[in-house]
């Protein structure tokens, strides 16, 4: 569990550093009416990871309980992201991972095998979820990297 955790734990370094040099006009720009901009795809990671760590706390404290699928082009549209300042968002991620990090390591092993049932998804443990999550950020990295260079295209 400890590569996981650490894993976890960088997801704020690395999408930080996927942002350097990023313009406004580039943390704006759209690659396509039907995808996000860098902005959008920074303030759906932070919301994602409420969702997360409301999950993850859900499956450590209670019993088997019920996990619910969100909408994020519905939370992108309607909670109006292209008009946020992403900065807060980016900031909240980083200590909404800082926190639950701490959670995480004061786990014991048996913690880790505990599950919840995913409206969509079924059973997952807590080991599922944290990886997912994991998985989520490097996703969206590479998404922000696809953005880039769609901008550099556009712009030569």
């Amino acid at each position: 569990m400890e590569q996981l955790i650490a894993n976890y734990s960088k997801g704020y370094d690395m999408l930080s550093e996927a942002l350097v040099g990023v313009s406004q006009e580039l943390l704006n720009f759209k690659p396509a009416p039907d995808k996000w901009s860098i902005k959008e795809i920074v303030i759906h990671v932070s919301d994602a990871e409420m969702v997360a760590i409301y999950r993850m706390k859900k499956v450590i404290a209670e019993e088997n309980p019920l996990l619910f699928k969100f909408d994020p082009d519905a939370w992108a549209g309607r909670l109006h992201y292209l008009a946020l300042d992403h900065e807060p968002y980016l900031q909240m991620f980083r200590s909404q991972r800082a926190m639950m990090t701490q959670i995480l390591l004061a786990l014991k092993p048996e913690n880790w095998e505990r599950t919840g049932v995913h409206n969509v998804a079924g059973k997952q443990t807590l080991r599922d979820i944290v990886q997912t999550f994991v998985g989520h950020v490097d996703r969206h990295i590479k998404q922000i990297e696809r953005n880039k260079e769609a901008f550099s295209r556009r712009s030569q």
